[in-house]
């Protein structure tokens, strides 16, 4: 409890600190770099599971309750850009495997399981029995997410313009038993769909369960902002908290191989989301931000907090995890297999 805390304190002061200097994304990348300060000062930090379930939970609801007719009837464009998408995971993964081979000498699993984009924590189980160096694949996964959710909310502030279409514009649900509604019915949701082994279970169940509150006029507006900055600091604080594993000596080493491979990994998204804007009609930004290799829960958050259309971004954030859940165990045992690689420990 003191760890939790302690983090949750921790995380609210950067957060506060980063919205007082106006950084955009200011409670979740504030967060986030004051518990990695933290934790490289000795400072224990921590996030217990029961506060990690109610964070996904929050975040599915806001993104369900931000959907409406209007985004429905735009939802027309979305396979167009989840077809781009879809090629671009190809060639992200694709590009930084090969960069990590030809350029640091990385062996075949390392590379692979460091460079797939997203879908963290199944990367991590399926790279564990293989011969992959679980430190490198785990410090590569981790600076990219630092990466994206340190420097994206400014070079996607940059590139949009001052009259963005698909600007936020929804209120917020009022009554309080419309929202002690909308919470227990998307909980049991969740844990509906994570008893069913459904994958990102306890976000999309909200998100489906809010979604359909909205939609069906039981409820309408979106849930308050005393439920979204929580989810942004304990989404901030775990991410930080990740890089407790590993000494600042390793951090700094793998500073540049990180930072080279969110270069490689940052151009080829935002190829992908320009041409998927073009065919479209959408913003760049918007294309971008949902494009972006980072987590499910970081990159639809972050579309609250730069005020994007978070049903755009969470749909193909969604499309994405769910594809890897689903095709990566077999397409990595196959590629594996094929450069006998497959098999080992990874320890």
């Amino acid at each position: 409890m003191r760890d939790t805390a302690t983090g949750l304190a921790i995380g609210t002061a950067g957060g506060l600190a980063f919205w007082l200097l106006g950084i955009p994304a200011p409670w979740l990348a504030g967060s986030m770099m004051a518990a990695i300060i933290a934790v490289f000062s000795r400072v224990r930090v921590g996030m217990p599971d029961w506060l990690r379930t109610m964070a996904f939970i929050f975040l599915g609801i806001q993104t369900g309750t931000a959907v409406s007719w209007d985004t429905v009837d735009r939802a027309i464009h979305w396979p167009i850009s989840i077809a781009f998408l879809c090629l671009t995971v190809v060639a992200v993964t694709w590009a930084c495997m090969a960069y990590y081979i030809r350029r640091h000498g990385w062996d075949v699993p390392t590379a692979l399981f460091a460079s797939l984009p997203g879908a963290l924590s199944l990367t991590l189980l399926l790279a564990s029995s293989t011969t992959a160096d679980m430190r490198r694949v785990t410090i590569a996964q981790c600076i990219r997410l630092f990466f994206l959710v340190a420097a994206l909310p400014t070079v996607i502030t940059w590139l949009r313009p001052p009259e963005d279409p698909l600007t936020m514009t929804l209120s917020q649900i009022g009554g309080l038993w419309d929202i002690v509604l909308l919470v227990a019915v998307s909980t049991a949701a969740g844990y509906a769909l994570e008893w069913l082994k459904v994958p990102a279970g306890l976000m999309l169940g909200p998100m489906l369960a809010s979604a359909a509150l909205e939609l069906s006029g039981v409820i309408s507006g979106t849930a308050p902002m005393s439920i979204l900055i929580p989810a942004n600091v304990v989404l901030g604080v775990m991410i930080g908290a990740r890089f407790s594993h590993f000494t600042f000596a390793e951090f700094r080493a793998a500073l540049v191989e990180g930072f080279s491979g969110f270069l490689i990994a940052l151009v080829i998204a935002m190829a992908g989301a320009g041409v998927a804007a073009y065919f479209s009609g959408l913003p760049f930004a918007l294309t971008l931000l949902a494009f972006s290799p980072g987590g499910l829960d970081a990159m639809t958050i972050m579309a609250f907090s730069l005020n994007l259309d978070p049903a755009y971004v969470g749909a193909h954030q969604m499309v994405r995890y769910m594809a890897l859940a689903l095709l990566m165990p077999a397409a990595t045992a196959y590629v594996l297999k094929r450069m006998g690689a497959y098999g080992g420990s990874g320890a």
